[in-house]
């Protein structure tokens, strides 16, 4: 019979598990794990937080999803915004929006962005609409995006940053050559197939 041989791991993969380990000790974290355990739950941490550790998004991808995320509660939520709130803003509207001007433009802003990568989505069956909403309101990790749309994770996270970044440029936070770039980059992330 053959006794099971111990595993020998690359050095570059030890090296990253006694690194996480130490820094986990550092910041006196009483049941620090495995190194395994704490990687693979830093590999499966929300989408927004991968991209931010990896300095691939700055703050006005994560302007772009906060107004994103606003947008969707609020919708979703109707009217209990407006209880939440507690205090009475006009901002001169006719009374017939129930959110504050800031909330109203969020809204606003989704909703014509939406209908546009629905309309993308009918043409080509571009996935990006549903890449976003899956990495910023769902807060699902990229390997799980990538498994249910069907593309590989390099090409998810390339979308989710391309879609951060047109929504940007769509809702006017940045404007120029760099909000003309940043709207074309995102049509092509990924293959245009007509349907």
């Amino acid at each position: 019979m053959s006794r099971k041989q111990p595993i020998s791991l690359p050095s570059r993969m030890l090296r990253e598990v006694r690194k996480v380990e130490a820094e986990a000790r550092a910041d006196n974290v009483q049941d620090v794990g495995t190194g395994f355990t704490i990687i693979k739950l830093k590999r499966h941490q929300p989408p927004l937080g991968t991209l931010v550790e990896g300095k691939k998004i700055s703050a006005l991808e994560l302007q772009a999803a906060a107004q994103i995320e606003l947008a969707a509660l609020s919708v979703h939520s109707g009217g209990i915004l407006r209880a939440v709130d507690l205090q009475r803003v006009d901002h001169g509207r006719q009374g017939d929006n129930p959110w504050p001007a800031h909330v109203a433009m969020a809204v606003r802003n989704y909703q014509s962005w939406q209908n546009h990568w629905s309309a993308e989505h009918k043409r080509t069956r571009n996935p990006m609409l549903e890449i976003i909403w899956c990495a910023v309101v769902d807060e699902r990790p990229i390997s799980v995006i990538a498994e249910e749309c069907g593309y590989g994770r390099h090409l998810v996270t390339r979308g989710i940053i391309a879609g951060l970044r047109h929504y940007a440029a769509w809702a006017n936070m940045i404007t120029g050559t760099q909000a003309d770039r940043w709207l074309g980059e995102a049509a092509h992330v990924f293959d245009r197939r007509l349907v």
